[in-house]
């Protein structure tokens, strides 16, 4: 198979299998130019790549653990950990922003509150009475400020 016929089965770029087989983590291709091929073993290469990087493992020890060497636990990398945990937890949320009056604003998670307009305007004239501000009426704003 080609790089790209490659990249694709690994769901790699063309840039990464390169720099794979430049950091000699992955055997080069057999010929050169545009007709060099790779075959079964350059792929499962490559996927063992990532999944040595996957369990934290920098691509020194990857290239350590290819020549047999021994790694130790504490060079795994467990900012690698970390940031996977932490991918996995992020939402997405929808805000309603309304504008008070000067340095006052009120947010809303749109998807656990959604009140009508006219109630958020009466909640808006509440909380100026309160602050001691007149009750001009007010409009919900999305988050990018637009009205």
């Amino acid at each position: 198979m080609n790089i790209g016929e490659l990249a694709a089965a690994a769901g790699l770029s063309r840039r990464a299998v390169r720099f794979y087989v430049e950091r000699g983590l992955v055997a080069p291709p057999q010929g050169r130019g545009r007709g060099c091929q790779y075959d079964q073993q350059h792929l499962e290469q490559l996927r063992r790549v990532r999944e040595l990087q996957s369990m934290g493992h920098s691509l020194d020890a990857i290239k350590r653990i290819q020549n047999g060497e021994a790694v130790a636990p504490s060079e795994v990398e467990p900012a690698v950990r970390t940031r996977a945990r932490h991918r996995a937890t992020l939402t997405a949320r929808l805000w309603t922003r309304i504008e008070i009056t000067d340095g006052v604003e009120l947010h809303l998670d749109a998807n656990k509150h959604n009140p009508e307009v006219e109630k958020l305007l009466m909640i808006a004239n509440l909380i100026r009475q309160i602050l001691g501000r007149g009750a001009e009426e007010t409009r919900p704003r999305e988050k990018d400020g637009q009205s």
